[in-house]
C-alpha cells in the first residue's frame, strides 16, 4: 500500500527556539565551506579536469566582447555559419569573467563556490523534515555520486536553482497548493544557466499530477488542477525567457537525437561501476533499505524516482539528478513514514542537534570571508590549471612556431582547447551542431574502423595537419601513410603534417 501524499508532518525546527547568536555555526555552513576548501585547491582538479570548460570560456569572452550571443557556429571550419545558439550563454559569461578576473584560478573558485552552495543548500533543504544524522547521510552518498562531475562546466553553476526548483515542487504537493510565483524566478536563471531546465518542466508536470490526482475530494482537485495549470504555463513562458526565446527547448531535442553517438562521448555513457564502484554500492545500499524497511511512496512519486533511476543508468551524467532530487522528493515521505526520523522542535537536542538549525549572520559573513581570503590566495599564489589531456599547449605551441596551418583533424577533447586558443576546429564537444552521423564518422574513422577510412576524411576535408593523444589508433596509420610525416610528439599528444 502506497503512501499518500498530502501535508507534510515535518515542522521548521527553528520556529520553537529561541533566537541564536549570530556567530552560531550549522552543518550545512559548515559543510558548504569544507566542499569549496577542497575544491578550490593548488592543481584545480578535478573542476579544470573537462575538455569542455574551454569553449565555454571562449564563448562567455565573445558574448562579452560583442555584448550579444552568436547564433551561428564560429569556431570551427567543418560547419562554419551553420545555425548554433549558446544555450548556456549566462553560465559562459560568468565562466568567462572569472577567467579574465583569476585566470583558471578564478574559475576554479566560482565554480567550488557553486559546488559549496549546492551541497550547503540539499543539507538545509533535508533538515526540514530529516534529522541531522539521515540528513547527513543522504548528502554523503550524494557527495560519492556526484564527485565524478564536480566540473567546470555550466551544470554546477544551475544546481542551486535546480535544488530550489524541485524542493519547491514538492513541498506544494506536500502542502496541497500550486508552486509560489517567486519560484519561477528559479527557472528563469535555470533556462539561462544551463539546457537540463526541459526536466524542470517535465518534472514540475509530473508533480502536478500527482497533486491532482491526491487531492481529498472533487473541489480541491478542480482548484488544484487550475493553480497548477497556471503555474505550468507561466513555467514554460518563463523557460522561453532567453535570448533564443524556444529555440532553448529544442535544442534538448537535437541532443537526445544524436542517437548511437551519444554512446561515443565519455558523458553520455551508461556509467562503468568497474571504475565507480561507489556509485553501484550506493545503490545497492538504498535498494536494500527500501526493500527490507518496507519504504512506500505514492505511485506517481514512485514514478518520478523511477525516472530518475532510469536517467542515471542510461546516462552517467545523470548522477547528480538522482542523487539529489530523489532525496528531496522522498525526505517528507520518510519522515511520515517513519516518524523517529522528523527532527524535534521541542526538544533541544544538545549541541549536534543545535547546528540543524540556520547559521547566525555573522558566522555567514564570517564563513565567507574566510572563503574569499582562501580563494584569493590560491588565485594569486597556486599555479592551478587543467592538465594535459585537455590543453595540449606544449603541441600547439610547437604548431606555432613551426608556421603549420590549415584545417586540422583533431582530438575531440582537444576541441575546447583549440577554440579557445582561435584555431578552428574538425569537431569538439557540440554535439548538438555536428549531430550523430558526424560524430559517428569521425570516433570510427580516427579509431581505424568503419565504412569511411581515414585516408579518405583526410583527403574529403582537406586535412592539413593532425592532433591526437599519443595512443590514438589514428597515429598509427598516419605512420605508415604516404605523403605525411610524424612532426611533434611529447608525453600526451602527436603532430602529424601533410607533406607539402
Amino acid at each position: 500500500m502506497a503512501v499518500s501524499s498530502g501535508l507534510s508532518v515535518s515542522l521548521a525546527p527553528q520556529a520553537s527556539f529561541a533566537a541564536r547568536s549570530p556567530w552560531a555555526l550549522s552543518w550545512p555552513l559548515a559543510l558548504g565551506l569544507l566542499v569549496f576548501i577542497c575544491l578550490t585547491n593548488v592543481e584545480g582538479l578535478p573542476l579544470l579536469a573537462d575538455p569542455d570548460s574551454h569553449w565555454h570560456i571562449a564563448v562567455g569572452t565573445w558574448i562579452l566582447d560583442h555584448g550579444t550571443v552568436p547564433d551561428v557556429d564560429i569556431y570551427s571550419f567543418t560547419f562554419a555559419g551553420q545555425p548554433w545558439i549558446a544555450k548556456e550563454w549566462l553560465s559562459q559569461t560568468l565562466l568567462a569573467a572569472a577567467y579574465n578576473t583569476g585566470g583558471w584560478g578564478g574559475v576554479m573558485a566560482l565554480c567550488a563556490a557553486a559546488v559549496g552552495v549546492t551541497f550547503a543548500l540539499l543539507l538545509r533543504l533535508l533538515l526540514r523534515d530529516l534529522k541531522p544524522l539521515p540528513a547527513m547521510l543522504f548528502v554523503l552518498a550524494t557527495l560519492v555520486m556526484m564527485a565524478p562531475h564536480f566540473l567546470a562546466r555550466p551544470h554546477v553553476l544551475a544546481f542551486p536553482f535546480i535544488l530550489l526548483w524541485v524542493a519547491g515542487l514538492v513541498r506544494a504537493v506536500e502542502e496541497r497548493r500550486a508552486p509560489p510565483s517567486v519560484l519561477l524566478l528559479a527557472m528563469l536563471l535555470w533556462a539561462n544557466l544551463h539546457g537540463g531546465f526541459t526536466l524542470g518542466l517535465m518534472l514540475a508536470a509530473a508533480f502536478a499530477l500527482e497533486a491532482v490526482v491526491g487531492a481529498g475530494d472533487k473541489a480541491e482537485r478542480r482548484s488544484l488542477l487550475v493553480a497548477w495549470a497556471k503555474f505550468g504555463v507561466a513555467s514554460g513562458l518563463v523557460a522561453c525567457i532567453t535570448p533564443y526565446g524556444p529555440e532553448s527547448i529544442l535544442v534538448t531535442l537535437r541532443i537526445f537525437g544524436l542517437g548511437d553517438a551519444l554512446g561515443m562521448i565519455a558523458e553520455w555513457k551508461s556509467p562503468d561501476f568497474q571504475s565507480q564502484p561507489m556509485q553501484e554500492l550506493i545503490l545497492l545500499v538504498a535498494l536494500y533499505l527500501a526493500l527490507s524497511r518496507g519504504l512506500r511512496l505514492p505511485l506517481l512519486r514512485l514514478l518520478i524516482v523511477i525516472g530518475l533511476v532510469h536517467l542515471y543508468l542510461r546516462y552517467a551524467r545523470n548522477a547528480e539528478l538522482l542523487a539529489t532530487l530523489a532525496p528531496l522528493a522522498m525526505a517528507p515521505l520518510l519522515a511520515r513514514q517513519w516518524p523517529s526520523l522528523r527532527p524535534d522542535p521541542e526538544s533541544s537536542g544538545g549541541r549536534l542537534a543545535a547546528l540543524a538549525r540556520p547559521a547566525g549572520a555573522a558566522a555567514v559573513a564570517m564563513a565567507l570571508m574566510l572563503a574569499t581570503v582562501f580563494a584569493s590566495g590560491m588565485i594569486l599564489f597556486a599555479d592551478a590549471k587543467p592538465p594535459a589531456s585537455t590543453m595540449p599547449s606544449a603541441a600547439l605551441d610547437y604548431a606555432r612556431e613551426a608556421g603549420i596551418k590549415g584545417h586540422v583533424l583533431n582530438h575531440y577533447n582537444y576541441g575546447g582547447y583549440l577554440i579557445r586558443a582561435g584555431v578552428p576546429t574538425f569537431i569538439d564537444g557540440r554535439g548538438e551542431l555536428y549531430g550523430g552521423d558526424f560524430i559517428k564518422r569521425y570516433a570510427e574513422a580516427v579509431n581505424l574502423r568503419g565504412e569511411e577510412p581515414l585516408e579518405k576524411m583526410l583527403d574529403r576535408y582537406k586535412i592539413d595537419w593532425t592532433m591526437f593523444p599519443k595512443d590514438q589508433p589514428a597515429n598509427k596509420l598516419l605512420a605508415r601513410l604516404p605523403g605525411w610525416h610524424q612532426a611533434f610528439s611529447d608525453d600526451s599528444t602527436t603532430i602529424f603534417v601533410r607533406d607539402r
